[in-house]
């Protein structure tokens, strides 16, 4: 996958997701239900906060260096998202969306700096085994964004 191709999928699935926020008002978006407990607010800063670690892993990988992130911590995914959940439940929903929104523009600079040899040759970064650099990014992003906004839309679903 080119470059040029995660950026168009990051673009339509970030539309996406817009679309599916549409005419949600901040109470409703702060609801909880939508995927057990959490609410629209916590996915949104739950969506930031791992793509903050990829771009984190990017810039680690610019440098040639193995990444440390919490993914690579040790400590269980779900424990992860918990801790993060906790952490950003005083923050305004405001502030959340900011921070999806500025993510996403220090995610395309990330992205852009890697060659589309960069993004599929396996084993271009010996801490990816022999995954590829582009299916990482996909990953982390817009399959990610994906997954949590069928979430939402079925729990918009059910709203009535």
């Amino acid at each position: 996958m080119t470059g040029d191709e995660i950026l168009e999928h990051l673009e339509d699935e970030r539309e996406r997701l817009l679309e599916t926020l549409d005419g949600l008002s901040d109470e409703q978006m702060l609801l909880p239900g939508v995927m057990g407990d959490w609410s629209v607010k916590d996915i949104l800063a739950h969506l930031a906060m791992w793509e903050a670690e990829l771009v984190k892993i990017l810039w680690s990988a610019q440098q040639g260096q193995a990444p440390r992130s919490s993914y690579f911590s040790g400590v269980p995914i779900d424990e992860i998202n918990e801790n993060w959940r906790k952490l950003n439940t005083s923050r305004s929903l405001d502030h959340v969306l900011s921070d999806l929104r500025a993510v996403r523009k220090q995610t395309i600079r990330r992205l852009e700096s890697f060659s589309d040899q960069d993004l599929n040759t396996p084993a271009r970064f010996s801490w990816l085994k022999d995954g590829l650099l582009g299916e990482w990014i996909a990953e982390w992003t817009y399959q990610h964004e994906s997954e949590h906004t069928t979430q939402i839309q079925q729990w918009r679903e059910g709203l009535g």
